[in-house]
């Protein structure tokens, strides 16, 4: 194993420690330390117990301080050096389950110290090329620490190549310090943001909470412990005791090199896995020099001559005893549903499942064993997390663990600004993070209030909603173990008619794959299928371009890839994934790529839900309302709904400046052009069902005696409590404009007219002030368009001062300005309307008077 790209994780940057410059004040310098006088081994073992194992560890009796034994073939030996969370903090960066990374290590020994040096992986050099001779150049390891010799046994040999010589090294200034691995974030100067800071690391309260050596990996698991005396920020997570001191663990597993027949498979763009990025430095014809590693399991068949054969070592995946019982079938359900996708490949029974009892004297941390866990944090990072480690040197999968969070298997409400769908931070889009439970989590929510306030559904809908749910998260975190990525193209499957027919939707998948993020599939008229509980036609055959045997003759293999990889441009094998979604203003460009979408007709099916949540808000307070209860559950119901509504509406924003995009390859059957501007027809229709949805008078008309009754239930000293609904609602407004008026989306709309876009800037600022401003130009402004309104023209405002620090472009520059000439026309009528009315006209144009007089 070495250092890895990894799917699901998060890498925290190494810290490499720096020689202070000399000083220049005339101050006396520090005293250097002196090293240790090097003694026999059999003295400077004494009081000192022997911990056997891959590395053989030795911790003095008296101290506890902990020593390392390297014998000399252990010496310029490559080692996976691998990082991961035990415990910790959500503040601090450190949670249970998180992989932090891992590398390649070598011991590598300078007169009387054992430097611990990362290697660099991310180069490739031909052996039968002369410029492979040359292939340290102007690379850089990192010596990230070392340390002192303290105890040593001469060999037989000549120094430097003895087979019996052996080195004792003192460790606690490697392993009780962030040498090896950085804890403490870094801050920018002059960052005056008060962010919690997790303090200064205190060496003589951090410890060794335990060690564990096997013959295949030795891991120390260390417990730092910070202190910051006096801190601004006491911390967001509940399970933070005393923001004074934060103690964090994390296990530092040095692992032994595979040696097997494992051969690297390499990187193809029209799939979707997740890789070691290597560049080919001896390639001179090559524009692409790549030879990304894909990431994936050594599966080989016991049986190669037959088609179908179990692997000589399968995928085991053991369910944690912390597993509430009520969810392991359907965990089980989840795992083992891969193995339709394998036999794709020639597998039978490639994935395995076990449950870890609740005696076992192996716990879940063990690398050895790859463990789908439960914890309840009082504020979980994620609602499903699975992050895997692989060698590096050739993408081989060593091992993985999936954490669950139970918090998103609730019916509680994680986030109370429902209504934005930007409030939850953890919601954002982070390439190196899943978030597949907690979108989930908000897709059930959405679910079951649909199903407690529709007629028709009950207990048993429900019941099977969680199910599959659970069955979907599975199959989503194991996917990720695989070795595949998201794949946020995948909703296009299905057309809006048959969406909801479960004779079709269960046999092949609700999705194309189950690697997207997508709702609660709850129609009025339908009891179809919620979430996807099999592996999509996507999934096959991404697995079998992963994991199916390459052929002995090379010539035969590469016509074999070639026709695989050639199917890509079936519409039920597209793919795109976190770097082409489009679930971020200005992020991507086709919409197609999106999250929280579904159907080949993803309008159609965003303005099918809108309609739904409309109607609902008018059942609310009858299905709602209990004798003897608060009115908690009916608000919380209310900002579910409300942000299922946002949401919709994000998804229809996105086809306007949209680029359908394809990556097949010249003279691949079935191409398209690899750039095509959505038709001026779908943009024009995005931008109808907006001014319907969004923008119109009564686009958010609820019943008015709902909004009386939304009340959360009170719970000691909190803020206001009536609710906000004007900040609400200009928050959906916000998320759309920032959206359609974002730099990019307005650059491309004027960079597509050169190959296609009919649908111009002009056109399209034209009709957006419209549908802000046009409806009610001759009346009275409600207050919810009020808000509309002003926030429209201080983003034109702005456009047309171009300040920031990334120009808008010449072209958006005067489109802004002569929609801000539109807008004083239709504000013109200050007469025979309410005060309010002419206040806010008063207003605005006081506002653009303003900012084109300067």
């Amino acid at each position: 194993m070495t250092p890895i790209k990894l799917f699901s994780f998060i890498i925290v940057p190494f810290l490499i420690a720096q020689d202070p410059p000399p000083s220049t004040d005339g101050a006396t310098p520090k005293p250097s330390i002196s090293p240790p006088a090097i003694k026999p081994m059999e003295e400077a073992l004494k009081n000192k117990k022997e911990i056997p194992g891959l590395i053989t560890l030795y911790q003095d009796t008296s101290n506890g301080k902990m020593h390392m034994l390297l014998k000399s073939d252990q010496l310029n030996h490559e080692y996976i050096y691998f990082v991961h969370g035990l415990d910790g903090q959500i503040d601090a960066g450190v949670f249970r389950g998180s992989y932090r990374g891992a590398r390649i290590i070598k011991f590598k020994r300078y007169f009387n110290r054992v430097e611990f040096e990362i290697q660099n992986i991310s180069l490739f050099f031909d052996p039968e090329n002369p410029l492979s001779r040359a292939a340290d150049a102007n690379v850089s390891t990192a010596i990230l620490a070392s340390a002192f010799i303290i105890g040593e046994k001469k060999g037989s040999g000549e120094y430097g190549k003895q087979s019996d010589a052996e080195v004792l090294i003192d460790v606690d200034d490697v392993f009780l310090s962030e040498a090896l691995h950085q804890i403490t974030r870094g801050t920018t100067p002059g960052d005056k943001t008060n962010r919690f800071k997790i303090g200064k690391l205190v060496k003589n309260r951090s410890k060794y909470s335990d060690i564990k050596n096997y013959p295949e990996n030795t891991d120390l698991i260390v417990q730092y412990v910070y202190s910051n005396p006096t801190p601004t920020h006491w911390g967001s997570d509940v399970g933070l005791t005393d923001a004074r001191s934060v103690n964090v663990t994390l296990q530092h597993s040095f692992i032994k090199m595979p040696v097997n027949d494992y051969k690297p498979r390499f990187e193809d763009p029209r799939v979707g896995y997740f890789t070691t990025q290597v560049t080919d430095m001896t390639s001179p014809d090559d524009v692409t020099p790549y030879r990304d590693l894909v990431h994936r399991w050594h599966l080989v068949k016991k049986e190669p001559e037959k088609d179908f054969s179990e692997p000589v070592t399968p995928i085991v995946w053991w369910i944690e005893n912390t597993t509430p019982h009520e969810f392991r079938n359907a965990i089980e359900d989840g795992v083992l549903a891969w193995n339709l996708a394998f036999r794709e490949a020639g597998f039978k029974d490639a994935v395995q499942v076990k449950v870890q009892p609740d005696d076992a004297d192996w716990d879940a941390g063990d690398i050895r064993y790859n463990v789908l866990r439960w914890t309840s944090s009082p504020n979980p990072p994620f609602g499903g997390y699975g992050p895997s480690f692989v060698n590096p040197r050739t993408g081989q999968i060593l091992g993985a663990d999936i954490m669950l969070e139970y918090v998103y298997f609730t019916n509680r409400v994680k986030y109370e600004r429902l209504f934005d769908v930007n409030s939850a931070p953890e919601l954002l889009p982070n390439k190196n993070s899943c978030q597949a439970g907690a979108y989930l989590h908000q897709a059930n929510l959405f679910g079951i209030t649909a199903i407690n306030t529709l007629e028709g559904f009950g207990q048993l809908e429900q019941r099977r909603m969680i199910y599959e749910g659970l069955v979907k998260l599975t199959l989503h975190e194991i996917g990720h173990t695989l070795g595949l990525t998201h794949n946020f193209y995948a909703s296009q499957l299905h057309s809006l008619k048959n969406i909801h027919d479960r004779n079709t939707t269960e046999t092949i998948g609700l999705t194309a794959s189950v690697m997207d993020y997508v709702g609660a599939n709850v129609n009025p008229g339908h009891h179809g299928q919620f979430y996807s509980t099999i592996p999509g036609p996507y999934d096959k055959w991404v697995i079998e371009f992963g994991y199916a045997p390459s052929l002995d003759d090379p010539i035969n293999e590469e016509e074999r890839a070639k026709n695989l990889l050639g199917r890509s441009t079936q519409p039920k094998l597209g793919y795109g994934n976190d770097a082409d979604d489009m679930r971020s203003p200005g992020k991507g460009i086709d919409p197609r790529v999106m999250i929280n979408d579904m159907t080949n007709d993803p309008m159609g099916y965003a303005q099918e839900r809108m309609e739904m949540v409309r109607t609902l808000y008018k059942s609310l307070r009858r299905k709602y309302e209990q004798e003897d209860q608060s009115y908690h559950a009916l608000t919380d119901a209310f900002y579910i709904l409300s942000r299922e509504y946002s949401m919709a509406a994000g998804v229809i924003s996105r086809y306007i400046g949209g680029v359908y995009m394809d990556r097949s390859m010249v003279g691949q059957e079935g191409r398209e052009v690899p750039f095509r501007p959505v038709p001026e027809d779908e943009q024009r229709w995005a931008m109808t069902l907006l001014n319907k949805y969004i923008f119109s008078l009564d686009a958010f008309s609820v019943p008015e005696d709902l909004y009386t009754h939304l009340q959360w239930e009170r719970r000691g000293f909190s803020g206001t409590q009536d609710p906000k609904l004007h900040e609400g609602i200009l928050g959906i407004h916000k998320s759309l404009l920032d959206q359609l008026l974002h730099i990019n989306v307005l650059n491309r709309i004027t960079n597509s007219e050169l190959y296609g876009n009919s649908y111009n800037l002009s056109r399209m600022m034209s009709e957006l002030t419209s549908a802000c401003f046009s409806v009610d130009a001759g009346e009275n402004v409600n207050t919810i368009r009020q808000n509309l309104q002003t926030e429209y023209a201080e983003r034109l405002i702005l456009i047309v001062q171009n300040k920031g620090k990334t120009k808008y472009s010449h072209i958006s520059v005067a489109n802004a300005h002569a929609n801000l000439l539109k807008i004083k026309k239709f504000i013109s009528k200050r007469h025979g309307v309410d005060l309010a009315t002419q206040a806010h006209r008063e207003y605005i144009g006081y506002r653009i008077k303003k900012a084109l007089d300067t």
